[in-house]
């Protein structure tokens, strides 16, 4: 299976790291990582969706300021497990689950 990211070789090497996160910290195999980042990036990156949700739009800047460990755990939250997008509820699972990694 093949990341469907942007073409932008600094963006596909910071979601090939994400995909290794989610497989080292949350236990996704490589197939399920590469589908839930696909997913993820399709939402985040499509105007209507972040309207839809009353969110900004992802873009570069937003991917590499946040970095690969916390995307894969943005990637779980709203992908693997399913949640709405709502910042607030994920920095509070984000707390956590990251205490809980310590």
């Amino acid at each position: 299976m093949d990341l469907k990211v942007s073409l932008d070789e600094t963006q596909v090497y910071l979601f090939e790291c994400v995909v290794r996160h989610l497989q080292s910290s949350h236990g996704y195999s490589h197939d399920d990582a590469v589908r839930l980042v696909n997913g993820y990036y399709a939402n985040f990156t499509d105007a209507r969706y972040c309207s839809e949700h009353g969110i900004p739009v992802q873009n570069a800047d937003f991917f590499s300021h946040i970095g690969a460990k916390s995307m894969a755990d943005r990637v779980h939250y709203y992908q693997g497990q399913g949640n709405v997008p709502n910042e607030v509820a994920f920095v509070e699972w984000q707390r956590k689950f990251v205490g809980h990694q310590d």
